[in-house]
């Protein structure tokens, strides 16, 4: 299974964290880690890379230019790493078909193949949200269906 997180140095603590609930939850499973940000230093990527290793999963490093998003509004824990699954299409891999975004800062406490594998009939994405009335308002504009060219993707585990 692809996933996708996107974070900086101050995100490599929860992301260990996130990494163990979704290994540990999903016996059997192999992930292929996208890891997608702009300011980590190599030693740190090393040690992500080495501790995905211990579980079997495969690290795949995207770093991002500094120029993406540099003017993007960021807010204590709103960094503009944050941003970066906005644009992540631009930046994986053009084979990949389906990759499951999580962010580095949640607990994964179930398997998550069924909800990986749920058929998009031609949607670009599924997502979840809060069921909070505020939230869903919110929810409902910013992730409004919308028209675009691609629009057919097809699920694969790796």
């Amino acid at each position: 299974m692809n996933v996708l997180v996107t974070l900086n140095s101050n995100y490599i603590k929860p992301l260990k964290v996130m990494l163990t609930s979704l290994f540990v939850n999903n016996p059997g499973e192999i992930f292929h880690i996208y890891l997608m940000h702009s300011s980590l230093k190599e030693d740190e990527v090393a040690l992500i890379d080495a501790y995905i290793s211990s579980f079997c999963g495969k690290l795949f490093e995207v770093k991002i230019e500094d120029k993406y998003f540099q003017n993007a509004p960021v807010v204590l824990h709103y960094t503009k790493e944050m941003y970066y699954r906005l644009l992540a299409y631009k930046f994986l891999p053009r084979e990949l078909d389906r990759i499951l975004y999580l962010d580095p800062d949640i607990l994964v406490i179930n398997p998550v193949a069924e909800f990986y594998n749920t058929p998009l009939d031609g949607y670009l994405y599924a997502a979840a949200y809060h069921d909070v009335l505020a939230v869903t308002e919110i929810n409902r504009i910013r992730l409004y269906p919308y028209k675009s060219a691609h629009t057919s993707i097809q699920g694969y585990c790796l």
